[in-house]
């Protein structure tokens, strides 16, 4: 057991930033879902489900694909 210890320690510094950039992309998607009208596709139920389970890909995905651009009002 403390070779398994041992190893998590070691990899911590790692894991550490890796985790920080998860979370924040996570909240910076989620803040962005519930301030937009529209997303892509129209659910926004689906969009957070996607966000909150599909780890890092989920946000990145929203944040690619999901946000649907307010239209310009052309004068």
């Amino acid at each position: 057991m403390d070779d398994g210890f041992q190893v998590f320690l070691e990899a911590l510094p790692f894991l550490v930033p890796l985790i920080l950039i998860e979370v924040a992309l996570l909240v910076i998607a989620l803040v962005d879902l519930v301030r937009r009208e529209q997303v892509r596709g129209g659910n926004k139920l689906i969009w957070a489900l996607v966000i909150i389970f599909i780890e890092v890909i989920g946000p990145v995905l929203y944040l690619v694909l999901g946000r649907k651009e307010k239209a310009v009002d052309g004068d």
